[in-house]
């Protein structure tokens, strides 16, 4: 792919210029969403630490404004808009990609290992009382739906459609009563991708009615990408490339991002306090 520039010299075009601008700008201010709402968390729960530690009123402010965030309703906004958005473009985003099987086999491996590590993590207690429990996350929920996306890509819109309907009853009717049968016989089963457990965990998702979202965005994207799969949006500026940027690479940020806050939070701990966590 190339085009011709002001000196009549050719180049190639960037992954900015050839991919869907508007879907990794969305996933990539998604994606900010995400790590703001994680700094957010480590603001309050750290503050409270180096406050106890230190008596530093400065920390005490910075605390209750987290905390009051975390509170509010604007948290719930932040992490549904973010949910939400993320299992609709990812089914968009589904279209264009040359080997959907490949990239729902990383994920699901992706999800089996966060979910072990975690619970391995959990089971020692490096966190006190804080749960590091994640069996069901949105990458699991991505991974099985882009699997089971697999088996409808090459059919007909009528297709996905039936897969929307088919998840949509499930969310509906028989999840519910499922949950009611586990109620009535007292099982303590634990079945993370049908419906909520009894413990909180750390970002939790079930996989219906989520799954919907993502079989809407493919349907959207066979209506409104499938002939021409380029652009809607034609005008692009520079400073939007960071965001693009970020959705290109969305799911080695996730990961990555995590692993970098949370050595960082933690040695400021040790700095403020003299002490470990």
């Amino acid at each position: 792919m190339e085009e011709v520039i002001s000196s009549g010299i050719s180049r190639k075009k960037g992954a900015f210029e050839k991919r869907i601008h508007e879907i990794d700008f969305l996933r990539g201010f998604l994606m900010c969403l995400v790590i703001m709402d994680h700094i957010f968390w480590c603001l309050k729960h750290y503050n409270g630490i180096w406050f106890d530690a230190t008596n530093v009123a400065f920390f005490k402010v910075i605390f209750q404004i987290f905390d009051f965030y975390w509170k509010s309703n604007a948290r719930e906004i932040v992490r549904v808009f973010a949910i939400f958005g993320f299992c609709f473009v990812s089914g968009v985003s589904s279209a264009f990609s040359k080997n959907n099987w490949k990239r729902a086999g990383q994920m699901i491996l992706v999800a089996g290992v966060i979910a072990v590590g975690s619970n391995l993590l959990d089971s020692y207690h490096l966190l006190g009382s804080q749960v590091l429990r994640i069996d069901f996350n949105v990458i699991a929920v991505l991974a099985w739906s882009t699997l089971f996306y697999c088996f409808v890509q090459d059919k007909s819109w009528r297709s996905i459609l039936a897969g929307c309907l088919g998840t949509l009853l499930i969310a509906w009717y028989l999840v519910p009563w499922l949950k009611e049968i586990n109620d009535v016989h007292g099982f303590d089963a634990f079945v993370p991708s049908l419906w909520l457990p009894s413990a909180a965990q750390a970002d939790w998702l079930p996989l219906f009615p989520y799954m919907l979202l993502f079989f809407l965005g493919a349907l959207f994207s066979y209506f409104f990408y499938k002939d021409s799969k380029v652009s809607l949006i034609k005008k692009k500026g520079n400073w939007e490339r960071p965001f693009c940027f970020m959705g290109r690479h969305s799911l080695i940020i996730y990961l990555a991002h995590q692993f970098v806050m949370t050595p960082i939070f933690v040695l400021l701990t040790v700095i403020i306090t003299g002490k470990g966590v």
